[in-house]
């Protein structure tokens, strides 16, 4: 997956809170020295919900 990065303030085409993309990188690392945008962290996966197969719910 390709890292994103939120924009911190207006700059070009985007808005302060867009994400921002369709940048070259010596684009990003400029705007990333400047303080312009951010890299956003990668939200940590979300952990699956253990069911029992074996488990089955009868009606009586």
């Amino acid at each position: 997956m390709q890292k994103q990065y939120k924009a911190r303030q207006s700059v070009g085409r985007f808005n302060s809170g867009d994400i921002v993309g369709g940048l070259s990188d010596s684009q990003i690392q400029d705007l990333l020295q400047r303080g312009v945008i951010e890299a956003v962290e990668e939200p940590a996966k979300a952990k699956s919900v253990n069911t029992k197969k074996d488990e089955v719910e009868t009606n009586g």
